[in-house]
């Protein structure tokens, strides 16, 4: 079959092969990419002494990447004929820099430094791995079955984080800092290894002229913005996330210091959190041929509102405030991994293979770029007026989210 001029393997056995090969490198990388969140602010504090600012430092450079590297990652991988290329470049890249790490830490090098240009590194090719991925899949999957893949890999991916964390955890109390280290490089090692069983057909592309760096640049937003149901989605995750930064910044002030919540037990929240992510993961496809996309995504917008007061109320509710701070993490991560899958298809849907890195690098550089700035903007704020008001902040923005979806007809021919 064919979508928009290029072909599309049938769900044929091969098709199949490649979808799980891609579920492996999936899960490998999930396992590498959270070991290694563990690992770098630990080596930042606990083996450098260096400070707070520094981790912050750390984290910005993470969120940063998809704002400043998204748009022409998303254009080189568009020119290539086979995005499984960069996928195996960025696992490259990461385990290098997870073995140059190891190295580093037996050689007595380690310094603040070296640790920004590791983060670096890493934040580079995890927007490389993502834009190609992104792109792979609609060249492997059948377009009814997208909703169902992207679900699927979802809960892989959070299943494997969660997995992730407690491997780290108990692989540094019992062999140290190196041993987390080797087995995430060995992790991005196993992720290369299945990127091999992948196959995809090739983009053929035309004898035209090749478009110029800058006009490919521009079509990759004007494509996005003409684009009435991705432009929407891609405006109300905008708001969505931006919220999620300040939650994520002001939350673990409220809880510990003001509720004196012990960090332990909020440690444990995360769990919590990754648990109703893989259930909102594998809720989404079904729920989105019940109710339809655009009620769906207004829904886990609007349902989110409450969610967040949650917090707020520990402050007037009767019983323990852990309790009310585990409802809300629960049924906030619920809600926002269902958003995040239930619309994932409409893009490679509606835009041509050849251009789809680029547009959805436009899309990410708007969703994911305006999160360092919330968490900056976040901290600031948070310091000035307490952390009450910003999470008061963050339960409107949640709400607001619902707003672009919900006057976006065009979504209702999406189930």
């Amino acid at each position: 079959m064919t979508i928009q001029g290029h072909h599309v393997i049938s769900e044929s056995g091969r098709s199949k092969r490649s979808f799980r090969f891609l579920l492996g490198t999936g899960a490998a990388e999930g396992f590498g990419d959270s070991l290694t969140r563990t690992v770098l602010p630990i080596l930042a504090v606990a083996t450098l002494g260096l400070g707070t600012a520094y981790v912050g430092v750390l984290n910005a450079i993470g969120l940063s990447a998809f704002l400043l590297l998204g748009m022409p990652i998303g254009m080189a991988v568009d020119r290539l004929r086979n995005p499984v290329i960069a996928m195996g470049t960025a696992t490259l890249l990461r385990f290098g820099a997870l073995a140059g790490l190891c190295v580093a830490w037996f050689g007595g090098w380690l310094s603040g430094t070296l640790l920004g240009c590791i983060a670096v590194l890493i934040g580079l090719a995890d927007v490389l791995f993502t834009t190609a991925e992104r792109t792979v899949i609609p060249g492997i999957i059948q377009p009814h079955k997208l909703k169902k893949a992207y679900s699927r890999l979802a809960m892989v991916d959070q299943s494997t984080s969660t997995a992730a964390a407690g491997t780290g955890s108990v692989l540094i109390a019992l062999l140290g800092v190196p041993a987390a280290l080797m087995a995430s490089a060995a992790s991005y090692a196993a992720s290369r290894a299945f990127q091999f069983g992948v196959k995809v057909p090739q983009i053929h592309r035309t004898n035209a002229p090749r478009v110029s760096a800058s006009n490919q640049f521009r079509n990759g937003f004007r494509t996005l913005r003409r684009n009435p149901a991705a432009w929407a989605l891609t405006l109300s995750a905008t708001l969505t996330n931006a919220g999620a930064m300040l939650g994520n910044t002001v939350l673990p002030v409220y809880s510990m210091r003001d509720l004196l919540i012990h960090p332990g037990a909020y440690a444990a929240l995360g769990v919590l959190s990754a648990g109703g992510a893989i259930l909102g993961a594998a809720a989404a496809p079904r729920m989105s041929e019940h109710l339809g996309l655009r009620t769906l995504r207004a829904g886990a917008a609007l349902l989110p509102v409450p969610a967040v007061l949650l917090a707020v109320g520990c402050l007037w509710f009767p019983g323990p405030d852990l309790i009310w701070l585990s409802a809300q993490a629960l049924t906030w991560s619920f809600l926002v991994s269902i958003s995040a899958v239930a619309g994932a298809e409409v893009l490679p849907r509606s835009v041509d293979r050849s251009e789809l890195a680029t547009v959805g690098a436009a899309q990410r550089t708007i969703s994911l770029g305006i999160m360092p700035v919330a968490a900056i903007v976040g901290g600031l704020a948070a310091g000035a007026l307490g952390p009450l008001p910003l999470i008061l902040v963050w339960g409107l923005l949640a709400g607001v989210a619902a707003i672009p979806v919900a006057r976006c007809r065009d979504l209702a021919n999406f189930y």
